[in-house]
C-alpha cells in the first residue's frame, strides 16, 4: 500500500468520522429549517384562508363560506378545512384522496370583541416526502453505512478504502448524472466537488422556496386590493346591484338596492328573486326565461338594457330600466342585475310630451335665449301677432311693443325677471297689420341645475275683446254711478226744496187754522194740514231708503238708557193711541240689561215704526211693548223687542214679502191706510246692519207680533248720557216775554212772511237776515236773546254762521241758537248741535213749535230787555223804471231792504259783487280743466248768491250750466260757461249803477 493509499485511507477515515457528524449536523439543521419552512407555510397558509373567510363570516354568509371551502380543497394539496366558531363548526371540506403525510395549520381570527373563528387546514408537505424518499433513506442508510464501514474498516482495510468513493460516485450518478466527478485518481477532490455541488443545489433549491413565497404574498395583497376596489365599486354604484344564482336565490343585495326596494340585505339574501322583487304579472316569465337560459345557453334580455315593472317590499309596483349579465362559476351560474328607478324619467317624458302639446295649443307664446332673443313660437303666437315663426326668429320682444321707444318700461320688465325670476302684467304689442293689441303677459326666466340663466318664456293671450267689454261695463258703471248720485242728490235737493215750501204750506194752515173759521173750513184746513204732514212722512222714508240703498248710512255706537228710549217712545205715541181709544202699555222684564252700547236714535226709529203700524191697524183693543233678555255674557247681551197688536192681522201668503220696499198687504188693508211702503222695509235693513234679526207672526183678525233680536255690548250707567245738550222744562206759550230780542236767519221770503206772523201772533218781533253773513253782522251790532238760523242758505250757511258767531270776543257769542231747516235727515241734528247749536226744529214747523222751543231757552236767558233793533217798517217800492231791469231784479233788491235796512242792504251788494267775481272766475278754470264737478258747485253757489242779490238773468244762466251738468250735458255746459263771464261782469256792473241811486226805506 502506498503512502497515497495510506493518507486516503487515514483521511478516509477522518472523512468518515467528520462526514458522519456533518450529515447528522446537516440532517438536524435541515429537519429544523424544514419544520421552521413548515411552520411559516402552515401560518401563511392558514391566514390565507382565514382572510378568504372574514367577508363570509362578518356578513353570516355561511352557504357562500361552505362554498368557499369546497372550492379551496379541490387543490390537490389541500386535505381538508374546518371553520369553527365557539367551538361549532360552520365549515368543513375534506379531500379524501389525501390521508397520509398531512400537516395541519390552525389560524385563530380576532376581533374588537376577542375571537371570532378559529380555522384549521390540513395540506400535504412536500418537505416530509422529500426525506423520506429512496434518496433521503439511502443518505440516511450510507451514513450508518459509513459507520460500520469505519468499524470494519480496522479489518478490512484495503477492500473498505474504496467503496465509500463508489458509493458516493453511484450516488452521484443517480442524483445528479454526472459521471466525471469521481477518478480512481482524485477520489478526495472529487468527493469536495460532489458536496459542493450538493451545496449549491440546496441554496437554489431554498432561493427558489423563498421566491415563491414573496410571490405568494405578492398574490394575496393584490387579489386583495382587487376586492376592495371591487367592493368600493359595488358600493358607489347609483344603480341598484342584485345578484342571484341559477336557482333564482339572492345571494347578493347592495345598499342601493335596499333603498330602491325597502328590503334589507339581511332580509332578502337567500330568498327567490321572482317572490320579492318580480311583479306577479311578470314572474311566470322570468322563471321560463331563466330555464331556457340554462338549457340553450341563451338569453334574449341578457346584456341590454330594458325597461320593466318592479315591485318594493311594501307591494307598490315601479317602473325600472334593467340591465342582467350572466356569469359562469365553479358552483353554477349567477345572474347580475343593474336596476334603475325611472319613475321620474318617465314622468319628465310625460310632462315634455304635454307641454309640447300644450305649447302647440295653448296660449300665444314665445321662447328666447338667454339675450332675450326669440328662438321659438308657437301656432297661437301667429295667430294673435300676424307674425310667423321665422319673421320674428332672433328679434328682442321689444320689437313687437306698440311702445318700442318706451325703454325704461321695458328695463322695468327685464329688472323684475332677473330679480324675481317672472314677471306679469300688460302690455300693448303691434300687430303685423299696424293696429295696437292689448296683451295680458307673463314671462318667467328658466336656469339650469347650475342656476345659470338660460332662456325666457312668455306666454299671453289677446285683451282685445276683453278691453271692449269693460270699457262698455266702465260706461255703464260709470252711467249708473252718475245716476245714482243724481237720484241722491235730486233727493237730497228736493228734500230741502219740499221741506221749504211745505213749511210755508203747513205753516199758513197752522195760522189759519188759529182764525176764525166755520166747521167745514176747519175740517178742509185739518186735511190739507193732515196731507202735509203725510208728505213729509214719505219724503222721510224715501230717503232713509235712498240713503240705505246706495250704503251711506252709518251707525253710531254710543251707550244708551234702553228703558228710558222704550218708555219715552211710548210717551210719544200714547195721544195716537188714547185719540183712536186703544190702550197702549210697555213691559220691561227684569232680565233685560239696561244699559246698552248701539245706535239708539236708530233702534227708537224702529220701535217707532212698529209701534205706528200696530197703532195704524188696529181698531180697538191694546198695543203692548215687551223689553226681555235673552242671554247675556261678561261683555255682551242679546235682548228681544216684542211690539203686540189686536189688530186685523195679516195673512200668510203676505208675510214673506212683508219687508220687501214698497210693500203694502192690499188684500188686507184695501188701501184704507196712507203710507210709503217704506217702513218695514227700512225696519229689516237697519235690523240687518245692526246684525239682528226681525221677525213676523200674525193671524188674520187676531193680530200680529212683530220680534226684534239684537245683540249689543254692555254699558255701566256713568256712561251714559242722558242729553247731548241742556233741555230746559216747557213752559206755557204765553209766558213767552214780549221783550224777547229774536233773530231769524231765513234766506226764503215764504218762511220770513210765516214765522214773522206766527211770532207776531204771540205778541213777539223778530229781526230777519236772508243769509248767514247777514246774521253775523247782525250779532255784532244788537245783543240778540236767541236766534232761529236755517242751515242751508246763500253766501253763508247756518253751520258757518254758527261757527263765526261762537268765535266772537264778545258776550254775544254765547247767544242761544236753534238750528230751524229742512234737513230732517238723520244724524243731522246731531251734526247740528255738535257744531255748537243749542237745540234743533224741524220744518215744517209749527207755532207751538216754535213757542216750546222759546219758552223752554227762555229760563236759561238773564232778564231780557226791550230789543234795540229798529221796528221793521215798510219799505217803499224801489222805482223799476230802469235801463238795466234785465240785469238786476228790482222786486228781490226791495225785499232784501225790507228784511235788512236801506243802510245794511248797499254793504251786502257790494261784499257780494267782490265774492261773485270770484266765483266766476273759478267757474272759468273748472271749465279749462274740465272739472265738472267744480264747475257744477261753482255755478249752484253763483246762482243762489246772484238769485238773493236780484241778478236774475246771472243766476238763471248759472242755473242752466247746473242743470247741464247734472244731465252730464258736458259739452253744452262748457259753452254755456264760456258766455256766463261777461253776462256777469254786465251784470255786476248793473247793479253797482244801481248801488249809486242808493235805497231807501
Amino acid at each position: 500500500m502506498n503512502i497515497r493509499l495510506k493518507a486516503v485511507f487515514g483521511t478516509m477515515i477522518i472523512f468518515t468520522v467528520v462526514l458522519a457528524l456533518f450529515i447528522a449536523y446537516a440532517f438536524q439543521f435541515l429537519q429544523q429549517a424544514k419544520n421552521e419552512e413548515l411552520q411559516y407555510r402552515s401560518g401563511e397558509l392558514a391566514e390565507l384562508v382565514a382572510f378568504s373567510s372574514r367577508g363570509y363570516l362578518l356578513n353570516e354568509n355561511y352557504t357562500g363560506l361552505r362554498n368557499l371551502t369546497n372550492s379551496l380543497t379541490e387543490h390537490h394539496d389541500i386535505a381538508f378545512i374546518t371553520i369553527s366558531m365557539k367551538g361549532q363548526i360552520i365549515a368543513h371540506s375534506q379531500n379524501h384522496s389525501l390521508s397520509d403525510g398531512v400537516t395541519v395549520a390552525k389560524y385563530d381570527m380576532s376581533g374588537e370583541d376577542g375571537p371570532v373563528a378559529e380555522v384549521s387546514v390540513g395540506y400535504r408537505n412536500h418537505f416530509s416526502d422529500a426525506v423520506s424518499s429512496p434518496v433521503g433513506r439511502l443518505l440516511m442508510y450510507g451514513a450508518a453505512a459509513i459507520g460500520i464501514l469505519a468499524v470494519v474498516m480496522m479489518y478490512v482495510v484495503t477492500v473498505a478504502v474504496t467503496r465509500p468513493l463508489k458509493k458516493a460516485y453511484e450516488i452521484n450518478v443517480n442524483r445528479f448524472g454526472n459521471a466525471e466527478l469521481l477518478s480512481d485518481h482524485d477520489e478526495i477532490s472529487a468527493t469536495v466537488a460532489l458536496i459542493e455541488q450538493m451545496q449549491t443545489k440546496l441554496e437554489s433549491s431554498n432561493n427558489q422556496l423563498q421566491e415563491s413565497l414573496r410571490d405568494q404574498k405578492f398574490s394575496f395583497a393584490e387579489a386583495r386590493q382587487i376586492e376592495e376596489k371591487n367592493l368600493a365599486i359595488y358600493n358607489a354604484s347609483h344603480d341598484a346591484i342584485v345578484v342571484a344564482n341559477d336557482q333564482d336565490i339572492i345571494i347578493e343585495f347592495s345598499p342601493v338596492a335596499e333603498q330602491l326596494f325597502g328590503w334589507e340585505r339581511h332580509e332578502i339574501v337567500g330568498r327567490a328573486m321572482a317572490d320579492t322583487l318580480v311583479p306577479k304579472a311578470l314572474r311566470e316569465a322570468h322563471i321560463k326565461g331563466m330555464q331556457h337560459f340554462l338549457k340553450t345557453g341563451e338569453g334574449p334580455v341578457l346584456n341590454q338594457r330594458i325597461e320593466l315593472t318592479a315591485v318594493r317590499r311594501s307591494g307598490r309596483e315601479f317602473p325600472i330600466e334593467i340591465s342582467i349579465s350572466a356569469a359562469k362559476t365553479t358552483q353554477g351560474f349567477i345572474f347580475v342585475s343593474y336596476i334603475r328607478d325611472i319613475t321620474q324619467r318617465l314622468k319628465d317624458q310625460t310632462e315634455l310630451k304635454l307641454a309640447a302639446h300644450a305649447f302647440n295649443v295653448s296660449d300665444a307664446m314665445f321662447i328666447s335665449d338667454s339675450k332675450g332673443h326669440i328662438i321659438r313660437t308657437n301656432p297661437a303666437f301667429t295667430a294673435v301677432t300676424g307674425y310667423k315663426r321665422e319673421e320674428v326668429e332672433g328679434a328682442k320682444p321689444r320689437t313687437l311693443s306698440a311702445n318700442p321707444e318706451d325703454s325704461q318700461f321695458h328695463k322695468l320688465i327685464w329688472k323684475e325677471l332677473l330679480d324675481k325670476g317672472v314677471w306679469n302684467g300688460e302690455l300693448p304689442l303691434r300687430h303685423k297689420e299696424g293696429h295696437e293689441l292689448p296683451v295680458r303677459m307673463s314671462m318667467t326666466a328658466v336656469t339650469g341645475e347650475d342656476g345659470v340663466l338660460s332662456h325666457y318664456v312668455a306666454h299671453f293671450f289677446d285683451l282685445s275683446e276683453q278691453k271692449h267689454y269693460e270699457s262698455i261695463l266702465r260706461q255703464a258703471h260709470k252711467e249708473a254711478e252718475q245716476a245714482s248720485e243724481s237720484k241722491g242728490r235730486f233727493l237730497a235737493a228736493m228734500s230741502h226744496e219740499i221741506r221749504t215750501p211745505m213749511n210755508g204750506v203747513l205753516g199758513v194752515l197752522g195760522l189759519l187754522k188759529e182764525t176764525p173759521l166755520t166747521k167745514d173750513q176747519v175740517n178742509l184746513v185739518q186735511t190739507a194740514r193732515d196731507s202735509g204732514e203725510l208728505l213729509l212722512a214719505i219724503i222721510n222714508d224715501v230717503l232713509d231708503f235712498s240713503k240705505m240703498e246706495a250704503g251711506k248710512l252709518s251707525l253710531e255706537n254710543t251707550p244708551f238708557d234702553i228703558y228710558a228710549l222704550v218708555n219715552q217712545t211710548a210717551e210719544i205715541l200714547r195721544p195716537q193711541a188714547e185719540d183712536k181709544g186703544l190702550q197702549l202699555s210697555s213691559d220691561i222684564k227684569e232680565s233685560a240689561p239696561q244699559y246698552l252700547i248701539g245706535d239708539g236714535d236708530r233702534i227708537r226709529q224702529i220701535i217707532l215704526n212698529l209701534v205706528s203700524n200696530a197703532i195704524k191697524y188696529t181698531k180697538s183693543g191694546n198695543v203692548s211693548i215687551s223689553l226681555n233678555g235673552e242671554s247675556q255674557t261678561h261683555t255682551r247681551a242679546t235682548i228681544r223687542l216684542d211690539v203686540t197688536d189686536t189688530g186685523i192681522g195679516i195673512d200668510e201668503a203676505h208675510l214673506k214679502t212683508l219687508f220687501d220696499e214698497f210693500t203694502m198687504v192690499e188684500s188686507s188693508y184695501n188701501r184704507t191706510h196712507e203710507g210709503s211702503g217704506l217702513g218695514l222695509a227700512i225696519c229689516k235693513q237697519l235690523v240687518d246692519l245692526m246684525d239682528g234679526d226681525i221677525s213676523v207672526e200674525s193671524t188674520v183678525g187676531q193680530g200680529s207680533t212683530f220680534s226684534l233680536h239684537l245683540s249689543l255690548k254692555l254699558a255701566e250707567a256713568e256712561d251714559v248720557q242722558t242729553a247731548h245738550y241742556e233741555t230746559p222744562k216747557s213752559q206755557d206759550d204765553n209766558s213767552v216775554s214780549t221783550d224777547l230780542r229774536i233773530l231769524m236767519a231765513e234766506d226764503n221770503p215764504a218762511n220770513q212772511i210765516v214765522l214773522r206772523t206766527m211770532l207776531e201772533m204771540s205778541g213777539l218781533s223778530v229781526d230777519i237776515a236772508s243769509n248767514g253773513r247777514e246774521a253775523v253782522e247782525a250779532v255784532k251790532k244788537i245783543p240778540y236773546d236767541i236766534i232761529l238760523m236755517d242751515i242751508s242758505m246763500p253766501e253763508m250757511d247756518g253751520l258757518a254762521a254758527t261757527q263765526a258767531i261762537r268765535q266772537m270776543d264778545s258776550p254775544a257769542k254765547d247767544v242761544i241758537i236753534v238750528a230751524l231747516t229742512a234737513h230732517a235727515i238723520r244724524g243731522d241734528k246731531e251734526h247740528f248741535l255738535n257744531s255748537g247749536m243749542n237745540d234743533f226744529v224741524s220744518k215744517p214747523f209749527t207755532r207751538a213749535a216754535i213757542m216750546d222751543c222759546l219758552t223752554r231757552w227762555q229760563a236759561k236767558l238773564s232778564t231780557p230787555t226791550k230789543a234795540i233793533a229798529p221796528p221793521v217798517e215798510e219799505v217803499e217800492p224801489i222805482d223799476s223804471d230802469d235801463p238795466d231791469n234785465n240785469l238786476v231784479d228790482e222786486a228781490t233788491l226791495n225785499q232784501l231792504v225790507k228784511d235788512t235796512s236801506s243802510e245794511v242792504v248797499p254793504e251786502l251788494v257790494v261784499f257780494y259783487i267782490e265774492d261773485a267775481r270770484m266765483r266766476v272766475e273759478k267757474i272759468a278754470n273748472a271749465a279749462d280743466a274740465k272739472d265738472y264737478y267744480g264747475l257744477e258747485f261753482e255755478a249752484h253757489t253763483l246762482g243762489s248768491s246772484a238769485a238773493a242779490h236780484g241778478n236774475k238773468g246771472l243766476c238763471e244762466l248759472c242755473r242752466k250750466i247746473e242743470q247741464q251738468c247734472l244731465e252730464q250735458q258736458f259739452d253744452a255746459a262748457l259753452a254755456t260757461a264760456k258766455a256766463l263771464k261777461i253776462l256777469a261782469e254786465a251784470s255786476f256792473r248793473a247793479l253797482e249803477s244801481r248801488l249809486q241811486r242808493g235805497f231807501t226805506a
